[in-house]
């Protein structure tokens, strides 16, 4: 069968100057878009702060222009934005950290617990952190297991979460040890728990009911 040939006017047809020069672009902008969305971001901070320089009173503006300032390490635009706020509201201008919360959910397993480093690092942040027993309804033995470690991990630990309706889901605990479930785990949690409250009288509890 006799090769098919290309003609130079078909041949002429194919450019692919398009796409070399579109491959190349996409390299010189990083495998991940980082510096295309870079630039994207320094215009919009340009533009908060041009209207906070033109004397905006929104606030949202003057926080996310503080916090871009604080994560970019921008110290001196920080503290002139700081002197300005104080100048235009009279009063200091304040980025408020929410604490950091860990939910446990209605039925706790045993990866469902956070680990001690985990809430460590929690707890060094400005809001601390929490733990919330408020949905629980329901352990299973290596729920019980690994909460038990946590709480004795906690005893020796200065900076404690906030533990949100703790008192009250031990309660239940010990409350179905009395009807008869009598589970090793159960006594070892309560124990735990006793243990952690014996070295943490004053430990930060929070008002979260547990059934």
């Amino acid at each position: 069968m006799p090769a098919t040939m290309i003609s130079e006017l078909e041949l002429s047809d194919l450019d692919f100057t398009e796409t070399v020069m579109l491959r190349s672009s996409e390299s010189s902008e990083g495998t991940d878009g980082t510096d295309r969305v870079l630039k994207h971001l320094d215009t919009l901070i340009d533009s908060i702060a041009l209207k906070v320089e033109c004397g905006s009173t929104d606030e949202r503006l003057w926080r996310i222009l503080a916090g871009v300032y604080m994560a970019m390490e921008r110290i001196t635009d920080y503290n002139d934005l700081v002197r300005k706020h104080l100048a235009t509201f009279g009063r200091p201008l304040k980025l408020d950290q929410p604490g950091i919360t860990f939910a446990l959910p209605v039925k706790v397993n045993f990866d469902d617990i956070p680990k001690l480093d985990i809430i460590m690092s929690a707890c060094a942040t400005p809001g601390g952190a929490a733990l919330d027993f408020g949905a629980v309804r329901r352990v299973s033995g290596g729920g019980m297991l690994a909460l038990s470690e946590l709480l004795l991990a906690l005893v020796s630990v200065s900076v404690l979460p906030q533990m949100r309706g703790i008192e009250a889901f031990i309660g239940s605990i010990e409350t179905a040890i009395k009807a008869g479930q009598d589970a090793k785990e159960m006594q070892e949690l309560v124990a735990a728990y006793r243990r952690f409250t014996i070295a943490h009288p004053k430990q930060p509890v929070g008002s979260s009911a547990a059934a």
